[in-house]
């Protein structure tokens, strides 16, 4: 049997979306001070944060293995 690692994927899915969360509101932030780096600000947000929780989930926690 074929073993799944639908845990892994889902802790990927809830990452990306609490990275989107965190970036739209950093970069809303970021608007205000210094319009030019918004877009710079959502897309490194999302980055940083889906990647802490990823590797966080992965290897403090297990999932996936």
């Amino acid at each position: 049997m074929k073993r799944s690692n639908w845990k892994s994927k889902i802790l990927l899915l809830i990452a990306v979306i609490v990275g989107i969360i965190a970036g739209i509101a950093v970069a809303s932030y970021v608007n205000e001070v210094y319009h030019k780096a918004t877009g710079l600000a959502f897309f490194g947000t999302l980055a940083v944060v889906a990647g802490l929780i990823t590797v966080i989930g992965v290897k403090i926690f297990r999932i996936g293995d």
